[in-house]
């Protein structure tokens, strides 16, 4: 139901135009009336009005400046003018200021309804827009945490991008953090799930969890947290309030620090969850998580961290081992770049993947004399990557064979710039056999549809069917063919047509409905029109020049 207020100085027009709407049964109508512009903005002032039909010339307040009043109080109002032949400036102005419409007073009472069914069904159709963008809000607010999930999961991996705007990002990702200020990092492992064996109950017990952590650090911290493996989480941790000096800092570490305890034994008595803890020993900004994140879940891979229901302190620095210091290591940050890397190759992107490439092999030439642990470790993760773009192009190419099995022999080289030369060499050789292989094919796709068109010249030759045969999806398809040949496959096939129907003409044991019945036309009419259109000569003015210049 829509309300409708009806406003006219002229009480006869009004009345008339009160009983003209009440008859309406479609849209339901609650309907109002005023004399008066005054008594108008009274009736706006008390109920929301809909729809509203007013004379445009009245006088005190004149329709246009009662339309500014109504946008005040109700911006989506419609508002429908009734005019004489004389008002084509207030018109005008009325158009510019967002008026529904407008009605000649000529024109009579059935324009007028007319109008108001145009006005009704645009607010319904308003309405079901507000409706899916409500919708849309919902379903967005439900997919949240999963899309926050996976941003914080690309912060912690080092993903570059990820650090792009990213005040923007926890805005438009509602994660409740500062991007101008440093955040603490703090890792949970839960030690034994018990008889917790199903992903929906580890879910729901990583929630509680959740829910848990974040109420016991609430008083002093605004945090979130993500699950990031089967059994651990990690929090994002910042002081509540906007520090303004390091005294802020210091009390939130020292806070979080000393509720570890609390967290680990409030766990065990309420979810039956053990769990281990470990905290970073300061905060860090956002460009250095990978590297803080990299150096606190380390703590879980030796020595104490082996054991359960642990509370880990992140040590100022980290044990060194007798070939490598800790910090010369493959991290989660050049795992999800090599990820990355196989990625890119993939999807034919070159200059990303020499980038990336580059990028991961100038970081182990840092590690040490060749050959480091780091240097080997990389180049055989490499190798993965690389072979089967290798394996794919090789079936038919001896040398890239041969290529392959010196790849694949660490102890032949000399020197680590040997191995990135080779590997960067041979990365622009797998997209020269890619595109090349997308040559040969692009080649023998035209050849097959030229094939089976000029082969079904009487059959279906509808792109659905020729996407059919040759196996894409027609709008693809036609794009394609344009795109290789400079014309698309409707212009190709009517030339195939064409030369063919000639061809025939010329020979006089074919009859035209034989000829379009040949080559495919529903009738000799259609073969006739289409005829004439390419050549300005009907089929049989074309048969006959032919045998005349013959003679």
């Amino acid at each position: 139901m829509y309300r409708l207020l009806i406003v006219d100085d002229e009480p006869f027009i009004l009345q008339g135009l009160t009983k003209l709407c009440s008859r309406l049964t479609e849209p339901e109508l609650e309907i109002y009336s005023a004399g008066t512009s005054q008594e108008a903005l009274m009736w706006l002032g008390r109920v929301k009005i809909d729809i509203v039909l007013s004379d445009i010339r009245m006088p005190g307040m004149n329709g246009l400046e009662l339309q500014g009043e109504i946008v005040k109080q109700w911006p989506r109002c419609k508002v429908i003018f009734l005019t004489g032949h004389s008002d084509f400036a207030y018109i005008q102005q009325a158009i510019r200021q967002g008026s529904a419409d407008y009605i000649l007073k000529t024109e009579g009472n059935a324009k007028i309804v007319e109008c108001i069914l145009a006005v009704a069904n645009q607010l319904d159709q308003e309405q079901l827009v507000d409706m899916q963008l409500i919708e849309a809000s919902r379903q967005r607010k439900v997919a949240l945490p999963y899309i926050q999930k996976q941003y914080l999961n690309e912060l912690i991996q080092g993903d570059d991008r990820s650090l792009h705007s990213l005040r923007d990002k926890f805005e438009d990702l509602q994660i409740p953090l500062d991007a101008g200020v440093p955040c603490l990092l703090m890792i949970v492992r839960i030690d034994d799930w018990g008889q917790r064996e199903s992903l929906m109950d580890k879910t729901l017990f990583q929630f509680a969890l959740d829910n848990m952590t974040n109420e016991l650090l609430s008083p002093l911290t605004k945090v979130i947290s993500m699950s990031y493996d089967k059994n651990k989480m990690v929090w994002f941790i910042q002081p509540s309030e906007t520090p303004t000096d390091q005294g802020a800092f210091k009390r939130t570490f020292l806070f979080v620090r000393e509720m570890l305890e609390q967290i680990q034994l409030t766990s065990l008595n309420l979810l039956k969850l053990p769990l281990s803890l470990a905290l970073a020993n300061s905060f860090s900004e956002w460009y250095d998580v990978p590297h803080k994140f990299e150096r606190l879940n380390l703590l879980f891979h030796s020595g104490l961290g082996f054991g359960s229901e642990l509370i880990l302190l992140e040590p100022e620095f980290m044990p060194q081992t007798k070939n490598s210091s800790a910090e010369m290591r493959l991290t989660s940050v050049h795992f999800n770049k090599i990820s990355y890397l196989k990625s890119c190759m993939e999807n034919g992107q070159e200059e990303a993947t020499i980038e990336t490439l580059e990028e991961l092999l100038a970081f182990a030439s840092h590690s040490g004399a060749f050959p480091s642990a780091v240097q080997m470790e990389l180049y055989y993760l490499l190798v993965a990557v690389f072979l089967p773009h290798g394996l794919l192009h090789s079936s038919n190419d001896a040398h890239t064979d041969q290529d392959l099995g010196r790849f694949t022999q660490f102890e032949r080289y000399r020197s680590w710039h040997q191995i990135c030369e080779e590997f960067t060499s041979y990365a622009k050789n797998i997209f020269e056999w890619q595109h090349a292989g997308m040559v040969v094919q692009e080649h023998e796709l035209i050849q097959k549809i030229q094939h089976y068109v000029a082969s079904h010249l009487s059959g279906d030759l509808s792109l659905s069917r020729i996407g059919e045969v040759v196996g894409h999806n027609p709008s693809y398809l036609s794009r394609l063919y344009k795109k290789l040949t400079g014309k698309g496959l409707s212009s190709y096939i009517n030339e195939i047509r064409l030369e063919k129907a000639k061809r025939m003409l010329e020979q006089d044991g074919y009859k035209v409905h034989e000829i379009a019945s040949e080559l495919g036309f529903l009738s000799s009419q259609y073969f006739h029109r289409f005829f004439k259109k390419a050549t300005h000569l009907t089929p049989q003015e074309y048969r006959e020049l032919k045998r005349d210049s013959n003679v």
